[in-house]
């Protein structure tokens, strides 16, 4: 008999869901919060009750009661420094997701899922946190400013899931293959993944500029912007996420618009373009250096990679590097679940938690 799978994963406005027989999708839904809602909320934990509500209503809608539940996966969020792969929530868990520095909309996965898991008798987990980098070789986090370490967030869980399908695709042991992921998303990050395991990234915040992100910026000059006087920190950071990238120099974060621009005759939209798909080229290539340019595949997955005028412009630029597949969109709710399916059927390993992580 298949595992009965409960998968939850929340986004800013929303919370994805779905249920899992084994690696069998049996229904997913988007379940969409009001900006009333939303805006009601001083503090991102004042919107557990009302996200975990609307799972409760679709458990009913679909007629599942959470005592026929095998599991819940639900989407790690930023807690410290975890391992890739599953980890079961248990208190100190569900605390520091409460208590997380970060207030993220993926910290409350795992506090509606423990919630949710008591009550039908069985474990809650998390698969691949956006925080699941490991503890990287100390050479990694070396920034030259010794105040400042590099930070390892990633789009660890889509990442690594393209990986191990690649792997499949390929009939090889992904344990033993080196790929390059680049997520084309909102956020862009470029991941090099080596024996299973996240080796080294480009962030969000040091790589190539996207939609709404600056990327990397030239720091000196970042620096006297920080002190004209004209921003505080708060707006600044939302200049730099959220304002940045594309929608700073085109007023718009919709990759489809810019195309139609560039067909229109913009000559702007098409230098940004031109240099948003170079960038990120630029991010793949230093990465191939790590590893001395031992890398088995290019992988360009994310929302942004749908767009094969995007990921051409990419793939001409990198493929001497490697071979170069684009796995388009994302992939986040079947990695979840089939994590947590293969932990049910003792074929990986779960952590514990504890806050001393």
């Amino acid at each position: 008999m298949s595992n009965r799978i409960l998968v939850i994963n929340p986004g800013s406005t929303s919370t994805k869901v779905a249920l899992y027989e084994g690696e069998n999708e049996i229904n997913t839904q988007e379940l969409n919060h009001s900006s009333e809602q939303i805006n009601s909320c001083d503090d991102i934990n004042d919107q557990l009750s009302f996200r975990r509500d609307a799972i409760h209503k679709y458990l009913q809608g679909i007629d599942v009661a959470p005592n026929t539940l095998n599991a819940i996966a639900a989407r790690g969020g930023i807690v410290g420094q975890l391992e890739t792969g599953a980890y079961i929530v248990n208190d100190d868990l569900v605390w520091a997701s409460k208590n997380s520095k970060v207030p993220h909309a993926s910290n409350l996965a795992a506090v509606i899922a423990y919630e949710i898991a008591k009550e039908a008798g069985v474990n809650a987990y998390i698969y691949d946190a956006v925080c699941g980098c490991g503890t990287p070789d100390e050479i990694y986090t070396i920034t030259g400013v010794p105040e400042i370490e590099k930070r390892f967030l990633t789009h660890v869980l889509n990442s690594r899931a393209v990986a191990i399908e690649q792997a499949k695709r390929d009939e090889v042991s992904f344990e033993k293959s080196t790929y390059i992921v680049a997520h084309l998303g909102g956020g862009i990050t470029v991941n090099l993944i080596n024996n299973g395991k996240i080796l080294d990234i480009v962030g969000d915040d040091e790589g190539a500029m996207s939609p709404e992100r600056a990327g990397g910026v030239p720091c000196r000059s970042l620096v006297r912007l920080c002190y004209s006087g004209k921003y505080d920190e708060k707006s600044m950071q939302r200049k730099l996420r959220g304002n940045g990238g594309m929608e700073a120099y085109l007023g718009t974060n919709n990759l489809l618009d810019v195309q139609e621009s560039i067909e229109d005759g913009n000559d702007k939209a098409s230098l940004i373009y031109e240099a948003m798909t170079m960038q990120v080229a630029k991010d793949i290539g230093s990465l191939s250096t790590v590893v001395s340019g031992k890398i088995d595949k290019i992988i360009l997955t994310g929302g942004i990679s749908q767009s094969s005028k995007f990921t051409k412009k990419i793939i001409e630029r990198v493929e001497f590097i490697a071979p170069v597949s684009v796995m388009a969109g994302t992939f986040e709710m079947e990695a979840l679940a089939f994590g947590i399916n293969r932990v049910l059927c003792g074929k990986e390993e779960c952590y514990t938690y504890w806050l001393s992580n």
